[in-house]
């Protein structure tokens, strides 16, 4: 409970974690008021309403980003060895960390889940646009794990790269580039990958060649898992320096 204090107050006593959080809130409303605001209703009744729930792409990347945060700072400040001087047993300290990024990751898809049914879904009912509630349901959670899922693979990406540069930079291109990706390897391995499997649990409408929402979801907590017990071992048996 010790470490699991210290990452926590580690956490939230950063400004960059809170200032991304905020920014995330605020795109999220943005996106959320504007476009189901604005756009004609003829245009509206005539969308995917998947399209208008899922919200900004750039809520996930920033909630990535802020895990990465999360497991990079105190390599980045020099402050790790102090940490893992105090705590020997390294493998804690990150377990630690991956538990600080999972109840951020669900505190970020409650606000998220907040904002967006807050906004998207009373002006679409203010304006005679209807969405169906176990869509609504779905898309809600299926973006919402996502969220979750995404600040814990940053923390589990940061602890095995250390480097946050190369650990913030890695990770975008492995959701923003899936597209590229899956076409020079193909669709049948490339919906495997984080950001095709991302796109599938968030309920992307339109595209038959991604896994199921709930297989989606299975593939991207594996890779979560995968990176975060690399990142136990490498933290537990290089030097720190």
């Amino acid at each position: 409970m010790r470490i699991l204090r210290s990452e926590w107050l580690k956490a939230i006593s950063v400004p960059t974690a809170w200032i991304l959080l905020g920014t995330m809130v605020l795109i999220e409303a943005l996106a959320a008021g504007l476009v189901t605001g604005l756009v004609d209703v003829k245009e509206l009744r005539g969308r995917d309403p998947a399209s208008l729930l899922i919200g900004t792409p750039l809520s996930t990347v920033l909630i990535f980003t802020l895990g990465a945060l999360l497991a990079t700072n105190e390599y980045r400040h020099g402050t790790a060895n102090q940490t893992f001087v105090i705590t020997p047993r390294r493998e804690r300290v990150i377990v630690a960390k991956l538990a600080v990024g999972l109840v951020i990751g669900v505190v970020s898809a409650l606000l998220y889940i907040t904002v967006n049914a807050g906004l998207a879904l009373s002006i679409l009912s203010n304006r005679g646009v209807p969405v169906d509630g176990d869509l609504a349901v779905n898309i809600y959670s299926g973006v919402g794990v996502g969220i979750v899922l995404g600040c814990v693979f940053g923390v589990a990406l940061g602890a095995l790269l250390r480097n946050q540069v190369l650990a913030i930079v890695v990770g975008l291109v492995l959701f923003l580039l899936r597209g590229v990706v899956a076409l020079f390897i193909g669709t049948t391995v490339g919906k495997f990958f984080p950001g095709e499997a991302l796109l599938a649990l968030q309920g992307t409408p339109t595209n038959e060649n991604l896994l199921s929402q709930t297989d989606a979801g299975l593939v991207l907590a594996a890779t979560c898992l995968a990176l975060a017990i690399a990142g136990v071992a490498a933290t537990r048996y290089r030097e720190i320096t």
